[in-house]
């Protein structure tokens, strides 16, 4: 069996048949000084940091991290490109639009509605593939209608195709923006294909399926930022869910070297 390459050097992509090294420059542009302990810190050094990169022209990859981090995040990406406004296609079980979260405005369940609410997006460029489960609650979901926000669930991916519900998605996002930033939940994924989650829901989309998706998405639009959150090494066996999160960022940077 061949082992696998983690080259940081070389690559090559058999889906795109380039070199995406080659394509794009890929550079590691270190750590936010995030402290734990101090939540609301943490998401202003994380918007600074993002902010910092993206203004200096690179197209910012972040590694999470919880869901919060796509607050501030994206928030910086909204800020560097106004006035032109960004869509997100966000892939997730969970909607993450909570009002709150243990009595805090800010958590991994409720980036989204802060990001909104705040109005770095729209409610109608905002775009989310894969949501299922029991969670969140109705009141929540009558709020994203209220909004404007579009989702399709795991049972829509069912019914049609996961190829027609990601071109529905791509075309959602693009409804008036032209760029699109795309934040990958891993528990988008069944946890039987990516288990190192911190809150895994059974039923999600096949990791194949998931690769596709950044695939179409990154050929087809103008990405300004991405962010791949929620996997936790504890929980991983095998290091599946990390080799998974590690193609997806490896797919979007192949798919941005065969653009080019």
């Amino acid at each position: 069996m061949a082992p696998t390459v983690w080259s940081n050097t070389s690559a090559w992509s058999i889906q795109h048949d380039v070199d995406p090294y080659a394509g794009v420059k890929v550079v590691d542009a270190g750590d936010a000084p995030v402290v734990p302990a101090r939540l609301d810190r943490g998401l202003r050094v994380i918007h600074e940091k993002v902010f910092r990169v993206a203004s200096a022209g690179p197209i910012p990859i972040v590694l999470g991290g919880d869901h919060s981090i796509t607050y501030p995040s994206a928030a910086a990406v909204s800020r560097v490109q106004h006035p032109r406004s960004v869509g997100i296609v966000h892939f997730d079980a969970h909607a993450d639009t909570g009002a709150e979260q243990w009595g805090s405005l800010v958590g991994h369940g409720t980036p989204m509605r802060r990001l909104i609410e705040e109005g770095w997006i729209a409610g109608p460029n905002f775009v989310q593939v894969g949501l299922r489960g029991y969670w969140p609650e109705k009141e929540t979901f009558d709020w994203m209608r209220e909004h404007g926000l579009r989702w399709h669930t795991m049972v829509e991916i069912e019914d049609r195709g996961s190829e027609a519900v990601i071109a529905d998605a791509i075309a959602e996002a693009l409804d008036g923006p032209d760029r699109i930033y795309l934040s990958v939940d891993i528990d988008v994924v069944d946890p039987g294909m990516a288990p190192g989650t911190g809150t895994p829901e059974p039923g999600g989309m096949l990791a194949r399926e998931l690769l596709r998706a950044v695939r179409q998405i990154v050929t087809r639009v103008d990405l300004v930022g991405m962010d791949v959150v929620e996997v936790s090494p504890p929980y991983d066996d095998a290091e599946i869910t990390a080799l998974l999160a590690h193609r997806v960022v490896m797919e979007a940077i192949s798919s941005l070297a065969a653009k080019r």
